[in-house]
């Protein structure tokens, strides 16, 4: 009982602290911003425990605070582009994000072009590509291949929708589909 009583009287004394508020509010913070706190917060709390956890998709640094987790996963399948055509289309789908704050999306190359995807932190997928696949070796075609791996990209990231960029960029309806991806509040 004593033990009680003084861990309260020393939280009240802290909390009496002039800089509490805000060394609270810093704490808060960086609780909602980790990704490992968010993750292992999910693994705890799982309710269906029969059902695979999902993957903690981020939306990048484009986006952040609470409720991004929620917002659907969308694929863009980026193949056959330059990489200057990836390094245009993801500072466009950047832009198109920050307009909508409506989806996190996965970008899925078939080169390395992983830089143009680090400066805004989103996650990346890679494919081999069609010049270095060898189907006598392997047994499965290339396009066989890529079906595949796009099923098992759905399932595990769970995505709701998927984009083909074509190799000059996005076109017109895929940049309205883009932006069609909004929270219901904010369409009210």
């Amino acid at each position: 009982m004593k033990a009680m009583a003084w861990k309260r009287r020393l939280t009240a004394r802290l909390l009496r602290l002039p800089a509490a508020g805000i060394a609270r509010r810093r704490v808060v913070d960086w609780l909602r911003r980790s990704t490992k706190v968010r993750s292992l917060v999910k693994r705890i709390f799982a309710i269906d425990t029969a059902a695979q956890v999902p993957l903690d998709v981020t939306a990048g640094r484009v986006l952040g605070g609470v409720g991004t987790e929620l917002l659907p996963v969308v694929l863009v399948v980026m193949i056959d582009a330059e990489t200057e055509t990836i390094a245009r289309t993801v500072d466009e789908i950047a832009q198109i994000q920050i307009m909508s704050a409506g989806f996190r999306p996965v970008l899925v190359f078939d080169g390395p072009a992983f830089a143009a995807a680090r400066r805004y932190g989103y996650p990346v997928e890679l494919l081999l590509p069609r010049a270095d696949w060898d189907a006598a070796d392997l047994g499965v075609s290339w396009e066989e291949y890529v079906r595949r791996r796009l099923a098992l990209l759905f399932a595990t990231y769970r995505a709701s929708a998927s984009i083909t960029v074509r190799p000059d960029g996005l076109d017109s309806s895929t940049r309205l589909l883009l932006g069609s991806l909004r929270p219901e509040s904010a369409l009210a």
